[in-house]
This record gives structure tokens, sequence and C-alpha cells, in this order.
């Protein structure tokens, strides 16, 4: 089991020197956008990407205009895209500042929870019981029953001082947290999206990531009866065990089984996870190559010289994979240019075929790269098959549209 740990966190360390290391904050952000998507979707919440990419480029206009992006006034009729990009944020919150933290405490982990879920009524942890499948009235038919409410500050004050500090190796420390956090449920909504926040929180404390998020949310979600299975025998939960029952299913399996069953689908995952992510790097990297052909083309087609090396234009095409639909605005804070350097960049890169004009708003005119929402769209495609691949199998979870739908 460690041995295999071992060789699967080397592969997660070096996806930090791929040769395409140079846009890793834009690779990242990608991934980001990808992995908060399926966490979504794993709680029910579907949104088209496009419209998730439009509220990011909302709130970072207001930002770079100097508005408070307010997120929450609203938030009981926010729309579904507003809570993805909620998700967003709260993962970006908990890579960023529990990741660098000397200590994470249990007010942290319920920070996370606001951050994710600013609208939700009761905040905190949780005060009576709860159950996990089965009947939203009682639990006679759970599939699984947590902790008590009396039995949950105790345990969760030992979960976070295991996430600050532990005696094992990074991945394994990731998979036990997660599973611990799953199993104690200690909140009444955001349990799911808070403990694969902390998956990505406990990889960046260990070093294992390094301010990019492994798409591990999409092999659990793809492999969802596995999951479900190596959860069960985490708790000591054989799979095939009996749970349409009046009472909780019997824990079989002893503490060792179950927690080694657990860890050997978590490490796979892991391992699924960094051929997804160098899947997608090579595809970005494809979109940057063809998309310099395009500038270059250009340039011979109108007897015009290629734009110089530190020029906007090539600025705004290494964040694109960041953000695909920007503004004059996001564009210049995002490459630290003028606007007026933006606007004239933003224009040559429509003019070459990479970016589209597109309204994003009323009276407010921004700029998109169809190729890129294409290939996020297509990504997800993938990684909602159980063989991450649509030529070989399909879809096993809603998705957005084939490329070239808008």
């Amino acid at each position: 089991m460690a041995a295999e740990a071992g060789r699967v966190e080397r592969r997660i360390r070096s996806l930090k020197f791929h040769e395409a290391a140079g846009k890793l904050e834009a690779v990242s952000r990608y991934l980001l956008r990808s992995e908060a998507i399926s966490s979504s979707h794993i709680e029910g919440l579907r949104s088209n990407a496009r419209n998730i990419v439009f509220e990011e480029l909302k709130r970072l206009e207001r930002t770079a205009k100097g508005t408070a992006a307010n997120t929450t006034a609203d938030s009981r009729h926010a729309s579904t895209a507003a809570e993805v990009a909620d998700n967003i944020a709260a993962v970006t919150s908990a890579v960023e500042r529990l990741g660098t933290a000397e200590r994470i405490t249990w007010a942290d982990i319920e920070k996370l929870q606001l951050e994710l879920l600013p609208s939700l009524s009761t905040q905190g942890i949780r005060d009576r019981q709860n159950w996990v499948g089965g009947s939203d009235i009682h639990p006679g038919q759970a599939e699984f029953i947590p902790p008590t409410e009396h039995a949950l500050v105790p345990a969760v004050e030992d979960l976070v001082e295991f996430m600050s500090g532990a005696a094992t190796g990074c991945l394994i420390q990731a998979g036990l947290v997660h599973a611990q956090f799953e199993t104690l449920h200690p909140f009444a909504d955001g349990n799911g999206r808070i403990g694969r926040a902390l998956i990505h929180t406990v990889f960046v404390r260990g070093g294992l990531t390094d301010g990019f998020v492994l798409p591990i949310s999409q092999v659990l979600l793809t492999r969802s009866d596995e999951y479900v299975t190596g959860l069960m025998a985490f708790r000591g939960i054989p799979h095939g065990a009996e749970l349409a029952t009046s009472d909780e299913p019997v824990r079989e399996l002893s503490i060792s089984e179950g927690i080694n069953a657990w860890l050997r689908h978590f490490i796979s995952a892991a391992d699924e996870a960094v051929d997804l992510a160098l899947a997608l790097k090579d595809e970005l990297d494809e979109f940057d190559r063809d998309s310099r052909a395009l500038i270059t083309a250009y340039a011979e087609r109108t007897g015009t010289r290629i734009p110089r090396t530190d020029s906007s234009v090539w600025k705004i095409l290494d964040v694109l994979p960041k953000l695909p639909a920007l503004t004059v605005d996001v564009a210049a804070r995002l490459t630290g240019t003028s606007s007026t350097s933006a606007q004239n960049a933003l224009e040559h890169l429509v003019a070459t075929g990479i970016l589209d004009r597109h309204s994003i708003g009323k009276g407010k005119r921004g700029f998109v790269s169809n190729d890129l929402f294409d290939l996020l769209n297509s990504t997800l495609r993938k990684w909602a098959s159980t063989r991450f691949d649509t030529r070989i199998s399909k879809p096993n979870r809603p998705t957005p549209g084939s490329p070239g739908k808008k």
C-alpha cells in the first residue's frame, strides 16, 4: 500500500515539472473549474460551463473596477452558476488559506462551509442526527448513519489535529481525512463539497501539489459505485451488505481491512486523476500551438508584423485557459497592461479568429474563446465516461452538450 501510494505521489509531483508547467497557473484554473463543476454535479448543482465562466467574469469585472463583489446579498435567489462559482471560490480558499496555515482548527472548516454555502440557514456543526440514503423523514432504511451530534466535537477535533500533521504519506493522509470527514458528516449540508476541498488542502499542505488542483472529484464521481463501496468498507461495512432493512448494516470488516480497501480505491483514483490532468495539459498545449499559428498566418495574410514577444496579445493568450471569456478591464488586470493595450490585443485576437465578441450582460461586450468552451465541455464529457473516453463508453451522468453546441 505504502509503495503504491509513493509511486502515485511521485506522479503527482511530476506534474509541476511537466513541459507545460510555465502555464501552470492558467492550466490550474482550468482544472479547478472542471473540478468544481464535477464536485457540484455530485451535489446536484448543474449549470452550463459558459454561464459559470460568465459568472466568474462578472465578479472579476467588479473587482477590477473596485466594486465589492457582493455574492451573498442576493444569495437566496442566486443562480446555479453563481453557486458553482461559490464552489470554485471555496476550493480556492481551502487551497490558499488552509493549505498554508500553520495549524488547522475546526473554526477554519466552519468558515469554509460559510464560504461555500453562504445562504444556508443552519451553519456550523450539526445539532441533530443525520443519515445518508433512505427516507428524508426517518433513518430506518439509511445506507449509513453517522455518529450522533453528541459525539461530534471530540471527533472533529481529532480530525483537524490529524490534518495539521500526520505520520503518514500525504496521499494516504488525504484519503483518510476525506473518508473520516464523510463518515462524521458533521454539517447539515455541504459535507460532500467540503470533504473534497479538504483533499486538495492536504495535498498542498504536504507539498504534493503547488497551487493546482488534481481532478480527483471527476474520478470519484464517474466511479461513484466504487467510491461508495470504498467509503462503506472504511466504515467496516462490506460490499453487498443488505442495506434495505430496519437496522443499520452490521460492520463485518476489521478496521485494517476496511481502511485498506478504501485507500486502494482512493490511491487508484488519484493515479487516474494524474492521467486526466496530463491529457488536459496536452490539449491545452495544442490549443496554444494552433492559436500561435493563427496569429502568424494572420500576419502573413495581411502583410503585418507578428506581435512582439512582450505584446499583450501573447499575455492574453496565456491567460485564456484561466478565463476563456474576458472584458477589457479584466484582461488588463490579469495581464498587468493598460486598458488601451488590452483592448487592442483583444481586437487583434478577434481578427485572427481566436476570439469572438459576445454580449455578457446588459450593454456589456466581452470576448470569448469558443474553442476553449468546446474543450471544457468535451473534457467534462470524457471525464464522465467510465473509460474516460466517449469513443469507448458514453458519459454515465448529465454533462454539457457535444462540442460545437452552444
